[in-house]
């Protein structure tokens, strides 16, 4: 059976976060956090929901360690460009010291709930892609979030 390889997940977490910092980079401490438009979310706390989902699922889903997470507080979070970019630094390197754990992990350590279930159990390789996903799914978002708000 072919198993996700968790240095290709770093290589692609790597790289998208890298677009987190490229696209929130464009912005001013004051646009990071606007708001394009009513009810939608700022590129820093769309920034901030990403890292922080990516974290959890590899973190507590699959490593099983503890999680004091706050999704909801996420999308009303608010960070100048600068300390996204720490963030940004810190989660890869936070990725990439779970490594290990996560290459061990064979079976997921809690049963994940998610808007739309799988058709088939959890597993290890499926926790990494929905982490991965979440970062690339919202990396999107912020990059047109951050062209909205260049272009008003």
């Amino acid at each position: 059976m072919t198993r996700i390889s968790v240095d290709d997940f770093l290589l692609f977490s790597d790289r998208t976060i890298d677009g987190f910092i490229a696209a929130t980079s464009r912005l001013d401490d004051y646009s990071v956090n606007r708001s394009p438009f009513e009810g939608a979310s700022s590129a820093a706390a769309l920034t901030i929901h990403a890292l922080s989902a990516a974290t959890f699922w590899c973190d507590h889903v699959i490593a099983g360690n503890p999680t004091s997470r706050d999704r909801a507080s996420e999308f009303v979070a608010t960070a100048t460009v600068a300390e996204l970019v720490q963030i940004c630094v810190d989660t890869k390197a936070s990725l990439r010291t779970l490594g290990p754990a996560i290459d061990a992990t064979t079976t997921l350590h809690i049963e994940p709930t998610v808007q739309i279930a799988l058709r088939h159990p959890w597993t290890v390789g499926a926790a990494l892609i929905h982490a991965y996903e979440e970062l690339a799914q919202h990396l999107g978002h912020v990059e047109m979030t951050v062209d909205v708000l260049i272009n008003a």
